[in-house]
């Protein structure tokens, strides 16, 4: 039986639709690394760069901006790590719905009107540095206070992203979808296992794609543009669901003050092509990416 279209499965209805319809126009743009332009804006190592959401506001939204400006469709909030689990860490748990609150405002706040705006989520960090050593309810409690604030702040959509864990995506969608209304974007990190691709609980690309089938966009980000390829290759085969793809910039050769990603936005514009094969609908960078990335690959794939 042939596949349907996956816009014609995951419509949203109402206002939610947003998402839905601009996907319909073709490929979507998403903006690339905010860490990486806030390194460059002066963040030092171990600073956490969602408290900048408070402290140097102009600065998160002056890199929102130079997103916009290149023709990203939608920018992606400075809450990478603003879950309550990791902001503990640093004895900011109290301020997770101020950080939160503040970066979708500044998110919304940049450029002219008509942009969209996700509301980021990341790892909580207990999967892959304690072994998961936190409750299963702990961490989805962290994601469901997390997807609350974003949600009621106004947000367009949630990217529930750089998940390396199979199960711990899945806890993070199954709390979007019980606490939010707009649609969910999932990506996770597959590393290379001998000659597979794979999730560091060993889930293959096509496992990962079907298990997180009640998302509106699924795919992977913060790997080569190689492997990007290879994993969206695997999930094509395997679901009709929209997919996203954020490679980075290559890996930093940190002996360089200040670091340096080695991959140009050129370079990366001619490697992303392939990918246009594979029908994604949701295109950004990540790790070492930024506007001048972004510009090329929106260039590059415009004159495709």
């Amino acid at each position: 039986m042939a596949l349907r279209s996956p816009l014609d499965m995951h419509d949203v209805p109402g206002d939610q639709n947003r998402l839905h319809e601009r996907l319909t126009r073709g490929v979507l743009f998403a903006d690339g690394a905010i860490g990486t332009m806030l390194q460059a804006k002066g963040l030092r190592p171990g600073e956490l760069a969602e408290l900048w959401n408070l402290t140097q506001p102009q600065a998160v939204q002056e890199i929102h901006d130079a997103y916009l400006k290149v023709g990203c469709d939608f920018i992606q909030t400075n809450t990478f790590g603003a879950n309550p689990l990791r902001l503990k860490e640093s004895g900011l748990g109290g301020q997770t719905e101020a950080i939160n609150a503040a970066a979708v405002q500044l998110a919304r706040g940049a450029g002219a009107a008509g942009h969209l705006v996700a509301g980021t989520i990341g790892p909580t960090g207990y999967f892959r540095k304690r072994g998961h050593t936190g409750s299963s309810q702990n961490i989805r409690s962290a994601f469901e206070e997390q997807v609350s604030g974003l949600v009621h702040e106004g947000v367009d959509l949630l990217v529930i992203e750089t998940m390396t864990h199979l199960d711990e995506a899945r806890m993070a969608l199954q709390a979007a979808q019980t606490c939010a209304s707009v649609p969910v974007v999932v990506s996770l990190v597959f590393f290379e296992k001998g000659e597979a691709l794979l999730t560091l609980d060993d889930a293959p690309p096509h496992d990962a794609v079907r298990e997180l089938a009640a998302a509106q966009v699924v795919g992977c980000n913060c790997m080569n543009v190689e492997c990007v390829v290879e994993v969206l290759r695997q999930m094509r085969e395997a679901t009709s669901l929209p997919l996203i793809a954020q490679p980075h910039a290559g890996l930093p050769m940190k002996h360089q003050k200040p670091v340096v990603y080695p991959l140009t936005p050129e370079e990366m514009a001619h490697q992303i092509l392939p990918l246009l094969e594979l029908t994604p609908r949701i295109l950004g960078g990540c790790c070492g990416t930024t506007p001048a990335h972004l510009d090329a690959v929106i260039r590059s794939v415009r004159r495709s």
